[in-house]
């Protein structure tokens, strides 16, 4: 009987140490347990332009919710004709978005992309 106090006793103490931590780093139950498969912001790459010199393409950050985003960090990863990366570059969108709008942003590539893919590393939201 001792040995089952002591073990829910303890049970309960890592619980409620799980519990203290995951709410100090901004979970709660609901979104640990409703986790939805929705996303709040969308990053594409558009327009790739070869020029003689350098690459241009348009990067294109969209809000699909009501939260307004700040400090929106971008990866672009350049890839060449065989599917090698040629170079990784990371570009900061200073302004706010607002909610369900867009901004797009050129970035300059190196010459020989032929394809492009935008991840979105950080935001944010208000």
């Amino acid at each position: 009987m001792k040995k089952i106090i002591i073990f829910v006793l303890l049970l309960t103490i890592i619980c409620g140490g799980v519990y203290i931590y995951l709410n100090e780093n901004g979970h709660t139950y609901n979104s640990i347990v409703n986790t939805r498969n929705t996303y709040d912001l969308d990053v594409t790459c558009n327009n790739l332009t070869n020029i003689l010199v350098s690459s241009t393409v348009d990067v294109n950050v969209q809000n699909n919710s009501q939260r307004t985003h700040k400090n929106i960090l971008v990866k672009i990863t350049a890839y060449d004709k065989n599917g090698n990366i040629i170079k990784e570059k990371e570009t900061q969108f200073l302004r706010d978005l607002n909610g369900f709008s867009s901004f797009s942003k050129i970035i300059t590539l190196p010459s020989r992309t032929k394809s492009c893919n935008c991840i979105l590393l950080n935001s944010t939201p208000e």
